[in-house]
């Protein structure tokens, strides 16, 4: 399991669950900042009639176990195994079209 599979349910826990952050910087940190830093402009940005969809929809109510064999990157190897984390990715889409959906690559 790779790092981007848990990173939202670890930054959630640490970050969110805290106080650290509210889920506005949660998105700057992990979307607005690195599509600058990228320079790819059209990432990192609101959402905006007729402008390209890139959208993750995430369940923060949601908890799981992490379970490395379920992932699904080949690699199997993880700090978080075996522990509980909040949240849950729900879809991404990418230009508007599904990259996941409920969890399985679309």
């Amino acid at each position: 399991m790779t790092g981007l599979e848990t990173a939202l349910r670890v930054v959630q826990r640490a970050m969110v669950e805290t106080g650290l952050l509210d889920w506005a910087g949660v998105a700057d940190r992990m979307s607005v900042r690195p599509a600058r830093i990228g320079r790819l402009t059209g990432h990192g940005h609101s959402l905006t009639p007729g402008a390209p969809g890139h959208l993750t929809l995430y369940d923060p109510a949601a908890a799981a176990e992490v379970v490395t064999p379920a992932g699904a990157s080949k690699s199997r190897n993880t700090p978080f195994a075996g522990m509980e984390l909040p949240g849950r990715v729900v879809a991404t889409f990418l230009r508007g079209v599904p990259a996941v959906l409920d969890g399985k690559l679309a």
